[in-house]
């Protein structure tokens, strides 16, 4: 782990106790997008000497949107039944297309409510800084459509400082995750990819009463 981002983790979140987060644990589901963008935030404000960028050891997080092009594709096409392919792919070429030129912040790669541990309503650690590197962090913002409400979205957006366009490229990497876990065995996982989707399809203007087959 670097050493950056291990002393940091030691100051701020020092307990191994708790469980995985899901939206029934979170407590003020505002309070709690705020403390959590507020970790992000953070996160990115660390210094970067000596720091990793992305490569396969973790799946490549913090490349740009553009690198899972092929793999958004597939999974629009093995789901097209489920949800407006034909639309998403628009909006990815748009959202990649207005992307101006490569972020290099610090992402922890896998920011999913299965790695981090919350009691009360606190955060109390984070798993799997260890892979943790630097590039585009919008991966990071997904996790908002798995826990958040759009007013709630709106709270963790603004605590991160997140931009327009990664905000948009997180609802694409959210709608990315959401399709991968759709089938889930992992019961929370399931649910949340489900709700997520739905959260996700709504920022769209999709309703789901829409006739997909073809």
């Amino acid at each position: 782990m670097n050493s950056q981002i291990e002393a940091w983790l030691k100051a701020y979140y020092k307990h191994e106790e708790g469980t995985a987060l899901n939206p029934g644990n979170m407590g003020d589901s505002k309070k709690f997008a705020r403390e959590l963008g507020m970790l992000l935030y953070h996160l990115k404000r660390l210094d970067q000497a000596g720091a990793p960028g992305p490569s396969f050891e973790n799946a490549f997080a913090g490349s740009e949107l553009s690198f899972f092009e092929a793999e958004f594709a597939d999974l629009l096409a093995n789901f097209k039944e489920l949800v407006p392919s034909d639309l998403l792919v628009i909006e990815f070429d748009k959202v990649v297309n207005r992307a101006t030129e490569a972020k290099t912040d610090w992402l922890h790669g896998d920011f999913w409510p299965e790695n981090i541990l919350v009691k009360d309503g606190k955060i109390q650690q984070v798993r799997g800084f260890d892979k943790a590197v630097v590039g585009n962090p919008s991966a990071d913002l997904a996790i908002a459509w798995s826990l958040f409400d759009v007013k709630e979205r709106k709270v963790f957006f603004s605590a991160a400082e997140a931009s327009q366009q990664s905000i948009d490229e997180a609802r694409l990497y959210a709608l990315r995750h959401a399709l991968k876990n759709y089938h889930s065995e992992d019961i929370d996982q399931l649910i949340m990819s489900r709700d997520s989707l739905t959260e996700v399809l709504k920022d769209y203007g999709f309703t789901g009463d829409e006739d997909l087959r073809q």
